[in-house]
């Protein structure tokens, strides 16, 4: 019997990994890319748009929920597991991707037989990537939510409900609630938005540690 190689161990050297997490259109991205501008730090960035259903997922999220959350945390993998394979994670890291954060967005979109399906898989994942050192959660109104999405008009949301956005938030929300993997820092998304650079990163440092 050929013995299959082992699986290459991921090393993560990191003075802070700082993860922007929340639902989608709270303004992750946005803070991640001014936080690691300011840090000089390296940057995760979320890829969705290149997901091969996401298309189909949005427009009947009932039917395509499993293989698009499969791929999803693989995609998510992938991103994070490039980066320390490359020796670039390390010193800070400033993420919009939160991995944890899949388990809120699969509370809400996979029924129980389909998430005894995928937890296994995401489980085993989660324990290959590091742990944040801080979170900062992205918290808004679905109202305020919708807006952005329609605002933005990227293609493949162009079918995204209410409905779905709505329970993505309570789950999220839900989630954050009794998460302990990571110390949580609360942000209002609604407060921050427009709010000028200097003034967003001045929220931001009483809970990071500056290389100066």
């Amino acid at each position: 019997m050929i013995k299959a190689p082992a699986a290459p161990e991921l090393r993560a050297i990191v003075q802070q990994y700082i993860v922007f997490g929340g639902p989608l259109a709270s303004g992750k991205t946005t803070l991640a890319r001014l936080l690691s501008a300011h840090l000089e730090a390296e940057m995760v960035l979320e890829k969705v748009g290149n997901h091969p259903l996401i298309a189909d997922f949005y427009r009947d999220p009932k039917a395509y929920a499993l293989e698009a959350e499969l791929i999803f945390t693989i995609m998510h993998y992938h991103d994070i597991a490039r980066f320390m394979k490359r020796g670039r994670f390390c010193g800070d890291v400033v993420s919009d991707l939160f991995f944890d954060g899949i388990e809120a967005y699969t509370s809400f979109t996979l029924h129980m037989n389909d998430r005894k399906t995928f937890l296994p898989l995401f489980k085993s994942l989660q324990e290959r990537v590091p742990t944040p050192t801080r979170v900062f959660f992205l918290s808004a109104s679905t109202e305020f939510l919708m807006k952005r999405v329609r605002n933005r008009a990227r293609r493949y949301e162009g079918r995204m409900t209410f409905e779905y956005l709505d329970g993505v938030n309570r789950a999220f929300t839900k989630f954050i609630a009794r998460y302990q993997r990571a110390p949580v820092t609360r942000l209002d998304a609604e407060e921050l938005d427009h709010k000028p650079p200097s003034e967003l990163v001045k929220r931001l440092e009483p809970f990071i540690t500056s290389r100066s």
